[in-house]
């Protein structure tokens, strides 16, 4: 599809019907795949790679699933702007790897991705002070123990503040429109895995020289039933130099790293914890 299609009704329509199919494609088809492959036909084969024992009731899953649409829609908004932004020359995206040469493609992608972690974190450790808590960010947190469907249940707000790094970096640095399409679809997947509910890195992996500066699914579990610290997303930067980390994490990481050990050695595991909120109430 041709983006630079000007500033008029018709490029608007089209520009923003490729993003919300792209953005619903993408999604929905990925998160429920997810979904049937580790909470239904796989329910008992990854029972000992689940990090919490208990399941969220159905209307908590529906919850996910209905706020997960909203944030689509504003995504694929926010798609269509920098679009608009970028016929209208306020934006550096452009077609064509030719035009800065190839070499550039991945230092834009990484330079994307660190840019991003950072959005992510500091946006996010602002969400949970009090006031933007309640107002904006408890909305996701009312998924205690989430499914993959709760990778996009932002409040509309959140949506936005998740969204728009993207707008903000194209203003800035050049960036091809296969490197953002690429980028989009990498940091949906990881945000589905890190809602699963499982984790599959082996015991020790938070520990390692290297590893350990790598996000894992358990990280953002216990984020979401703890509520409070391990803010950061791809990877572990942000958390540990700012000690953001919660204290138990490697601990806890291990025990549940532990028990997929232990089974698939023929030994019997410890079950994990029931997930609790800051408030120590058991999950839904």
């Amino acid at each position: 599809m041709n983006f630079m299609c000007g500033v008029n009704v018709a490029c608007f329509e089209k520009v923003s019907a490729y993003m919300l199919g792209m953005n619903f494609v993408r999604y929905y088809p990925l998160a429920g795949l997810a979904f049937l492959i580790l909470w239904v036909l796989g329910k008992k084969t990854f029972q000992s790679n689940r990090i919490l024992e208990s399941f969220p009731k159905a209307e908590r899953i529906w919850y996910e699933i209905r706020y997960s649409f909203g944030t689509l829609v504003i995504f694929a908004g926010l798609g269509t702007l920098s679009i608009l932004f970028a016929n209208l020359g306020l934006t550096k995206i452009y077609i064509g790897a030719e035009k800065y040469g190839i070499w550039y493609l991945p230092v834009s992608f990484i330079l994307l991705t660190i840019w991003h972690e950072t959005w992510f974190y500091w946006a996010h450790r602002a969400m949970h002070t009090p006031a933007l808590f309640k107002l904006v960010h408890v909305t996701h947190h009312r998924s205690i123990n989430p499914s993959p469907f709760a990778a996009y249940a932002f409040h509309p707000l959140e949506a936005v503040l998740e969204g728009i790094y993207l707008l903000l970096f194209a203003m800035v640095l050049p960036v091809e429109r296969s490197v953002v399409i690429f980028h989009t679809f990498y940091a949906m997947i990881l945000n589905i895995w890190w809602h699963s509910g499982y984790e599959f890195f082996p015991k020790g992996f938070t520990r390692g020289v290297i590893t350990k500066w790598i996000n894992t699914s358990t990280h953002h579990n216990l984020h979401h039933s703890r509520t409070h610290g391990n803010y950061s997303l791809y990877f572990n930067f942000w958390d540990r130099i700012c000690g953001t980390n919660r204290p138990e994490y490697d601990d806890y990481f291990d025990e549940v790293a532990g028990r997929a050990e232990r089974s698939a050695g023929g030994l019997a595991g410890v079950s994990p914890p029931m997930a609790t909120n800051s408030q120590g109430s058991a999950s839904e």
